[in-house]
């Protein structure tokens, strides 16, 4: 009798540690975009080395509706996770928006620099939501799209600009630029831009071609907006529920994908421009000094952003700190280029003369 109860607990213990945990994604990629490609395959793999212990199973282009939506299905269950951008947590985690405050950054070599110092910080601030997250990947710099020519700040003023619904830092910014802001979700832009709602866009290049949005408008200015990132999140009631080699498994699979993505986002960024171009969008080069007319009217801004407590002004100094090192490096280096070109330029002539 009792090797028979010995025998029914070990079945009893061996079918709950096979049971199957299902984890339910949300994400706006739409499924034929190589992010859904990504993430089918870490789903498979994540199923076959769990051995079907874990199951991600993701639903694409937005059919659980939008971000703020998707937020509320985790809170209540239907759904345990999704992937968001910083302003989709701006009242949970308002300092997630460091890096997107708009005319901030020139490049993606200064945005580097600058996440190679923060991105821990942030990622650590997680922890306090209830969300595990597997890092932050690039979107690259959002442009201007329009369906008018905008060469300069001027050419801004009275357009009716999309904010994205809820974007209290863009929307600060657009008031302090004397802009005319939109707010939609990301869901109905495509419509907006179709009917005229909305003129112009800000978005990475890669992403409206994800959304077809450049099916909607006839111009796109290559200026630095702002830099956009994304991540996935998974509800970390539904994450502890796993064993520690499948938390493991989970960790290392969709890890490196959003590593691989971001390592790539530049080059995609890149092609994107690219193809706008070759469907036939009109490039428009920006009237020198635009950027740094703009970058000087947000400075306040940003300060004043913070002061509001949209984000930290420890934060906004250390990331300004780093910026500024950032830049002064590359001053000295140029510097120091020059002057070795010289001493070439001027070693050369005497050998000549």
């Amino acid at each position: 009798m009792s090797k028979l109860i010995a025998a029914m607990l070990v079945l009893s213990s061996a079918s709950v540690f096979a049971q199957t945990t299902q984890i339910k994604i949300a994400t706006l990629a739409p499924e034929n975009s190589s992010w859904m490609t990504e993430f089918r395959a870490g789903a498979a793999e994540v199923r076959e080395r769990t051995e079907g212990r874990v199951q991600l199973k993701f639903y694409s282009g937005g059919v659980q509706g939008n971000e703020a939506k998707v937020l509320r299905k985790i809170q209540i269950g239907q759904l345990q996770g999704g992937t968001f951008a910083p302003t989709d947590f701006q009242k949970r985690f308002p300092d997630l928006n460091i890096y997107g405050l708009p005319f901030m950054f020139q490049s993606e070599d200064e945005v580097n620099y600058v996440r190679d110092r923060l991105d821990q910080k942030l990622l650590a601030g997680f922890q306090d939501l209830g969300f595990v997250t597997f890092g932050f990947a690039s979107g690259g710099f959002a442009i201007v799209m329009s369906n008018v020519p905008v060469e300069s700040y001027e050419d801004l003023k009275g357009k009716k600009v999309w904010l994205p619904e809820g974007d209290l830092i863009s929307y600060e910014a657009m008031k302090s630029l004397k802009l005319s802001p939109v707010a939609l979700p990301m869901t109905d832009v495509l419509t907006g831009l179709q009917t005229g709602l909305i003129d112009i866009v800000a978005i990475p290049p890669v992403v409206a071609l994800a959304l077809q949005w450049h099916t909607k408008v006839k111009y796109v200015t290559q200026l630095p907006v702002l830099y956009a990132m994304g991540f996935l999140a998974i509800n970390d009631r539904t994450f502890a529920k796993l064993a520690d080699e499948d938390k493991q498994i989970v960790r290392d699979v969709l890890g490196r994908i959003y590593a691989e993505v971001n390592a790539a986002s530049s080059a995609e960024s890149a092609n994107a421009i690219d193809a706008l171009l070759n469907i036939g969008l009109q490039d428009v080069e920006p009237r020198a000094g635009e950027f740094a007319k703009i970058s000087a009217i947000m400075r306040n801004t940003n300060r004043e952003m913070a002061e509001k407590g949209l984000f930290s002004p420890e934060l906004l100094d250390e990331m300004q700190r780093h910026l500024r090192e950032y830049r002064d490096q590359q001053q000295v280096e140029a510097g120091d280029a020059s002057s070795e070109t010289g001493q070439q330029q001027a070693t050369k002539q005497a050998g000549t003369g």
